[in-house]
């Protein structure tokens, strides 16, 4: 089982549409996923079109096991979804002795109800630094980073990148991998976003960390509205398959970015 953390210390990047997309994107090529909503907006739940009480503080809190408390959505795809009880997982889990390690001990050999692991399990992070934040971190085994091509995105792009790092000071803790930064509602023509591409990449030392992007597109806001994924609502939009522009990188489709190109990558870094 792969666990990778879906996070950004800034609100508002696309977050819990890259969880969702990435995840309906895996398991349409046949892998069991798990999604679990550990931002208190409850957004996975909603995105996809389901009930959203309950999961998370059953889990934690409860002691329940990831089979009973799995919501089944579409095919090999399934949630944890979270609700207004976030508060009391947070105050739970700030009590506890291990409370940098409880979301590694719930999810553990997470298995789906009827008794098969989980392939991938993408964790959909709070934007704030709180215990969930951290306990995300140290039960996954990668990182990845939506974020808008702004300044003050960028400062949490390098915030939550350094957090992670940071985890090597806990006993027993490997840092998540960085799989890499994924630039959200991109635009290509805009000097601003140019500018702050060069600046993220320099800063994060190393351009292979830096993923093709995904354009900016309304498609996925209705898809969201809709309880949709991109792949349901709008399977050719530019946010799912990418864009044409000359790079000689391109997805499978002949494209640059998009979701199927994110998917891609991470698909031969994990396999």
């Amino acid at each position: 089982m792969i666990t990778i953390s879906v996070g950004n210390q800034k609100g508002g990047v696309g977050k819990t549409t890259t969880a969702v997309a990435l995840g309906q994107y895996f398991a349409r090529r046949g892998k069991r996923v798990l999604i679990v909503d550990l931002d208190a907006q409850g957004h996975v739940a909603e995105s996809l079109g389901v009930d959203k009480s309950g999961g998370l503080f059953r889990l934690i809190c409860q002691g329940l096991a990831v089979e009973q408390v799995a919501q089944n959505v579409r095919g090999d795809l399934d949630i944890i979804p979270n609700d207004h009880t976030a508060e009391q997982v947070k105050a739970f889990a700030a009590q506890s002795d291990f409370r940098a390690y409880i979301l590694a001990q719930a999810l553990g050999e997470a298995v789906r109800p009827g008794g098969r692991l989980y392939d991938v399990v993408f964790l959909d992070m709070p934007p704030s630094t709180d215990v969930l934040h951290v306990a995300a971190l140290v039960a996954s085994d990668y990182l990845l980073v939506p974020a808008i091509m702004d300044h003050l995105a960028l400062t949490g792009v390098m915030t939550i990148i350094q957090t992670a790092r940071a985890l090597a000071k806990y006993p027993n803790v490997t840092p998540p991998v960085l799989l890499g930064v994924l630039p959200t509602l991109f635009e290509r023509m805009t000097t601003e976003t140019r500018e702050n591409v060069a600046h993220l990449a320099e800063a994060l030392g190393d351009v292979r960390y830096l993923l093709p992007p995904i354009p900016r597109d309304t498609k996925v806001r209705e898809a969201s509205s809709y309880g949709q994924t991109i792949w349901e609502y709008a399977p050719k939009s530019p946010a799912a398959v990418g864009y044409v522009n000359g790079s000689p990188v391109k997805n499978s489709l002949g494209f640059v970015g998009g979701y199927v190109h994110a998917g891609e990558i991470i698909e031969r870094v994990i396999s």
